[in-house]
């Protein structure tokens, strides 16, 4: 008889050294079930997946996958004849080839002589887009989707993978790695309902996430890991945000609630931003004050996310004139810096720590000034002592100074990237998506942190679509439309909903 489930996980255990990553975990998904896994950074959750992928090997406990026991060591080829494909935020497609050539290659119809069959390819492309209701040329290049449209695509041939051509009447397993990590509201929508399609047909959904809406909006049930113990899996039905919040973190959340009243501040701006102009904005004037916070938001594209960049100057504008404390600037890194503007890109990865660095050394990089002695060599007691301060400062947990910086989750780098420039004491802090890819007890950490340097008299500037973090923390938000700023919300009008209408232009003063 034929199993219920996609996925069976039974009293799984990993240790790495003296660290337990997750201590006889059981987690089942169903056939045709959207199945939420949540974790705060460090839960386990990570670990759990790169079991099921076969990364690492469980110290002990099983691993059963269409009602197949996983042997181990795998292989992705052994796992993939399970009925199980994997779809990260890196989707993996390749934007110079055609919607066609990303779904199809591996598997192309190929004639007597080895000649691919294109009008059979297009008409079987064609069907397959239209079962997700996606109305598109299958020759047009990946490069020219939308986030939305690319996140389906991965999600339409990672569903190929687990049950074959065309066919969405088999079973298998599909694990989805935040695949909303990048879309704005109403693309997350499109993509859920191509994902809750194809568990109608029978498809168990693992979805991994930090966003806690959506389970509540699209899954089934959940299972939350915290500390490498299951603490519980439920139907999504029997709870509410607050309580899957307390549930995640250990403990009741205060979300930090937005400053009542007007903010006392000084009458002379200390930036001032007149038709700053670059290829994707137009004309954009703004001033701010010391001890502000200032959001910038707007549907993906919108042009919003440049700014941060502009005013650093590790993009360089067309026009425009920005003045700082009175004098005109002219933006670029080495400026800024003289200036007291820091940058904290939203490509932690990247663009923000140096991952094979140690922990310590990512943490002191913008106040090395302050450790070097007069021959130019360390100090490590200084050293040691700034790190510590810092890691307990921002609640950095989980790993000592001397480990790699990929060690640390997510929600611990970005505490970290964060830190570190907030301790070099710069006047005007910028940052883009700060709370992007991370849970909620590091978005709350997060948020104390911003606010408490501008309560200290310093200026904070990001950019984020995270619609409920960007009320939660800011005193006014800038939303922008086609390069535009077409509207400032503050006070009561500051909420989530007045932004998500104001992107898609339902507000505009």
């Amino acid at each position: 008889m034929a199993s219920s489930d996609a996925l069976v996980v039974d009293n799984v255990s990993k240790a790495f050294g003296g660290t337990k990553a997750l201590d006889q975990v059981s987690v089942t998904v169903k056939l045709g079930e959207v199945h939420a896994l949540l974790g705060h950074n460090g839960s386990g959750k990570s670990t759990l997946i790169k079991i099921i992928s076969g990364y690492h090997n469980p110290d002990s406990g099983s691993v059963t996958i269409n009602g197949h026991q996983v042997h181990y060591p795998t292989t992705s080829l052994a796992l993939r004849e399970f009925g199980v494909s994997f779809l990260h935020q890196d989707i993996g497609l390749v934007p110079t080839l055609s919607i066609l050539e990303n779904l199809r290659v591996g598997r192309l119809d190929t004639g007597a002589l080895g000649h691919i069959r294109w009008r059979n390819e297009r008409a079987t492309v064609s069907e397959l887009l239209a079962r997700f209701g996606i109305e598109l040329n299958p020759e047009l290049p990946v490069s020219r989707l939308s986030a939305a449209q690319r996140s389906i695509l991965g999600v339409i041939r990672a569903f190929q993978d687990v049950e074959g051509d065309n066919s969405l009447d088999k079973g298998g397993l599909i694990i989805l790695d935040e695949p909303t990590a990048a879309l704005p509201q109403a693309e997350k929508e499109i993509l859920f309902g191509a994902i809750k399609l194809v568990a109608s047909h029978g498809v168990g959904v693992l979805l991994v996430t930090h966003h806690l809406e959506e389970p509540l909006q699209y899954a089934d049930r959940v299972s939350v890991l915290r500390d490498g113990k299951l603490i519980v899996t439920d139907d999504v039905a029997a709870y509410d945000y607050d309580s899957l919040a307390e549930l995640v973190v250990g403990q009741s959340v205060d979300k930090v609630s937005t400053a009542s009243g007007e903010k006392v501040r000084s009458d002379q701006s200390y930036l001032k931003v007149d038709g700053l102009t670059s290829e994707n904005l137009d004309e954009v004037s703004f001033e701010a004050f010391s001890g502000e916070i200032i959001g910038l938001t707007g549907l993906m594209g919108a042009g919003h996310e440049e700014v941060p960049f502009l005013l650093y100057g590790a993009t360089i504008p067309k026009r425009g004139e920005i003045v700082v404390n009175g004098r005109k600037f002219r933006p670029d890194p080495v400026n800024s810096r003289r200036e007291g503007i820091s940058l904290v890109s939203g490509d932690r990865l990247r663009a923000g720590g140096v991952l094979s660095a140690s922990i310590g050394e990512n943490v002191t990089l913008p106040v090395l000034d302050t450790i070097v002695g007069r021959l130019g060599w360390l100090r490590g007691e200084k050293e040691e002592s700034i790190v510590s301060g810092m890691m307990s400062k921002f609640a950095i947990t989980g790993a000592s100074a001397h480990m790699p910086f990929s060690v640390l989750s997510g929600g611990n780098q970005q505490k970290a990237l964060v830190g570190r420039w907030i301790e070099a004491k710069p006047k005007i802090l910028l940052l883009q998506e700060p709370t992007a890819g991370v849970d909620i007890g590091a978005t709350v950490e997060i948020i104390r942190m911003l606010k408490a340097f501008a309560e200290q008299g310093g200026i904070v500037i990001f950019s984020s679509e995270q619609y409920e973090d960007v009320a939660t923390l800011s005193d006014r938000v800038l939303v922008f439309r086609s390069g535009r700023i077409i509207c400032e919300l503050s006070g009561s009008n500051l909420t989530p909903t007045s932004l998500v209408d104001a992107s898609y232009g339902k507000i505009e003063v």
